[in-house]
């Protein structure tokens, strides 16, 4: 038996929940080095002003805090990275930060930037300035500041979308929460010839909303290829920073290195935010599994994005489907968060990712990243679809899972119909919306599941509505509303379709599923099992 406490005595301690630059250097914690992108971004000459959209927990604060320290020129922070070999001139910047996550209200928001402006006014001797508003105080302290140094500042916004996202769904505050936003950023324009850089981090862009009307030619890295690995680490940066990490996880679970690398890859990698598809696993879960040397759902214990869910509350909108929702380039890249777009915001919040990029198209495929989103839907996102409480949904979710694969498909539709069982239905409650939104749940029950459901599969005699192939069973499944021949119909259809034909030579059990739903009662009320082979 190892002994873990032993072995790993030595091994070199993580940063977790720290986001301080200067802490994780100083106390001699683990950095995978970002200091590429640092030097990358000081020195482009394209743009002053730059926006990186990222999910929550992904390290924009660490690397926000990053380009602090270059800026404030801490030289002895960065022995031994990539910028030492880049950067010669280390020229001394003053830097104005600030960090805005947690407002919720314009009280709130207001409140936080007051008290970093007084903390400011005190540190460049700036006095009686109270009765001032804060944009003139702010001007004030930018003019101050570059002069001191005679130095033009850098503007560091963390988190700026904070207050925006807690207010989507309240117009009167929302439109007071811009109005301030806009006489705020309006004094980066107005002195814009006293600013170096300005850099701002959040998870949604607001950019249309006027916000950003006021600076000139915001470059927006959030898709940009030469960007995709600047927060969480890629499958290299795994393999170097973290391999006795790993290895640590590996003995405790006692598993090879290759089993437990790969078990960190199915549950928090597969992240991707620009054509190349650069992969980067989620830091936040990675860090804590190898602190705890275990393999937690973190990202869904942390939280969720507060807009998300009231957009899914608001009812206005059909799921998404996971594993293949198209988003063409423009709408993915330019458009705003948005409450009526809500397959941009399960992108923006990280519950969809990019899978591929078609040129042809120009679009993108979304879909899941990972298995601890895939979890994260089932209990967050799925049970607020159903109006359910999580663990209902999830028990019923792992009884159907269990009997569709070990043991009876009857059984297992039981557990189909408590799971959709008075399930509320969007604001279209046509027939077609119904029948869609039926087939939607099952769809998403069969896909967190683990399965890989296919919808609306054509073959030269028709369309299935549901494909459900495993590695030992494939399944066909055919709804029909009660009013529009129910049961019968389904079960007709299956036959005089022929829709078993093309699944005969393979060397599976093969089952059709015909199901009838009521949309009046919003009840399974009866379903029909056949085994073909």
């Amino acid at each position: 038996m190892v002994d873990i406490k032993e072995k790993y005595k030595d091994i070199q301690p993580l940063p977790c929940g720290v986001q301080d630059f200067e802490i994780i250097r100083t106390n001699g914690l683990l950095y995978a080095d970002k200091t590429d992108y640092v030097y990358k971004l000081a020195s482009d000459r394209n743009s002053f002003c730059y926006f990186l959209g990222r999910p929550r927990r992904f390290g924009k604060s660490l690397f926000l805090s990053t380009l602090e320290c270059y800026f404030n020129a801490r030289k002895d922070l960065f022995e031994g990275l990539k910028i030492m070999d880049l950067e010669q001139k280390w020229t001394k910047y003053e830097v104005l930060r600030f960090d805005l996550s947690g407002c919720k209200t314009v009280t709130e928001l207001r409140s936080t930037i007051t008290l970093r402006i007084v903390e400011f006014e005190e540190k460049y001797g700036i006095k009686n300035n109270e009765c001032f508003e804060i944009k003139d105080r702010f001007s004030s302290i930018i003019k101050t500041a570059a002069k001191l140094e005679q130095q033009r500042v850098v503007v560091l916004i963390d988190e700026y979308d904070s207050a925006l996202q807690q207010t989507m769904y309240n117009e009167e505050e929302h439109e007071k929460m811009r109005d301030f936003y806009r006489s705020f950023f309006a004094v980066l324009k107005s002195e814009s010839h006293y600013i170096f850089k300005i850099f701002l981090t959040g998870i949604m862009k607001f950019t249309q909303l006027s916000l950003f009307s006021v600076l000139n030619n915001i470059s927006i890295i959030s898709a940009n290829d030469e960007y995709a690995g600047v927060c969480g680490f890629t499958h290299e940066e795994l393999q170097k920073y973290f391999r006795r990490h790993v290895e640590r996880l590996a003995d405790a679970s006692d598993i090879t290195y290759e089993q437990a690398f790969q078990s960190v890859l199915d549950r928090y990698d597969s992240y991707s935010f620009s054509k190349n598809l650069t992969k980067v696993i989620n830091p936040y879960s990675l860090l804590n599994a190898l602190v705890d040397c275990e393999l937690n759902n973190y990202w869904t214990i942390s939280g969720s994005t507060k807009v998300l869910m009231d957009t899914i509350d608001s009812g206005e909108h059909q799921m998404p489907n996971w594993d293949c929702e198209y988003m063409d380039k423009l709408s993915l890249e330019g458009n705003d968060a948005d409450r009526k777009n809500l397959v941009l915001s399960l992108y923006q919040t990280g519950y969809l990712t990019i899978k591929e990029y078609n040129k042809d198209l120009e679009a993108y495929r979304l879909g899941v990243p990972n298995q601890e989103v895939k979890e994260a839907i089932s209990k967050l996102i799925v049970p607020r679809i159903l109006c359910k409480d999580e663990n209902v949904v999830g028990n019923s979710i792992f009884q159907f899972k269990k009997e569709f694969i070990l043991g009876d498909p009857k059984k297992a539709m039981e557990f189909l119909q408590t799971l959709v069982a008075g399930t509320p239905y969007s604001q279209d409650n046509t027939a077609k919306a119904i029948e869609e939104r039926f087939q939607f749940i099952v769809v998403q029950v069969l896909f967190l599941c683990g399965f890989k459901p296919q919808t609306e599969v054509s073959i030269a005699t028709g369309r299935m509505d549901i494909v459900c192939k495993t590695k030992w069973r494939n399944a066909i499944f055919e709804l029909k509303m009660t009013s529009n021949g129910g049961l019968d119909a389904a079960s007709e259809q299956i036959k005089d379709r022929s829709y078993a034909a093309p699944f005969l030579t393979e060397d599976k059990e093969l089952l059709t599923f015909a199901i009838e739903f009521d949309s009046e009662k919003k009840l399974l009320t009866r379903w029909k099992i056949e085994k073909i082979k």
